[in-house]
């Protein structure tokens, strides 16, 4: 595995969910969460995984920026990135930078780098 290895790509249109609306105080996804991981699941493109520590960069252009707790919107995310099999396990993630911008539609740009 490359020591410097980075990849980096943008999902445009998806509209995240926060860790509020994907449980509403319950202990199940709700069917919002449900819709959102399956959008994840289609858009995050297929790469090879960066195993061991990583450095995870996100941002966030929201149409609900005001609104939006930036914080609330990376644990799903995380999940997926794990999910879908792009990093090893979230536990891994040893630097996290977020970001989020105003902005007239949805779009999440993601960078992912060996720590």
């Amino acid at each position: 595995m490359n020591v410097n290895m980075r990849v980096a790509f943008t999902l445009e249109g998806i509209k995240p969910i926060s860790i509020n609306a994907a449980y509403q105080g319950r202990r199940f996804k709700t069917p919002n969460c449900l819709s959102y991981e399956q959008e994840l699941a289609y858009a995050l493109p297929k790469m090879p995984m960066i195993e061991g520590d990583v450095i995870v960069s996100i941002h966030f252009y929201l149409v609900n920026y005001a609104t939006t707790d930036v914080s609330n919107l990376v644990k799903i995310l995380e999940d997926m990135l794990v999910k879908r099999g792009l990093i090893e396990d979230d536990r891994k993630v040893v630097e996290l930078h977020l970001k989020k911008t105003k902005a007239k539609k949805h779009k999440i740009k993601i960078s992912i780098s060996k720590a």
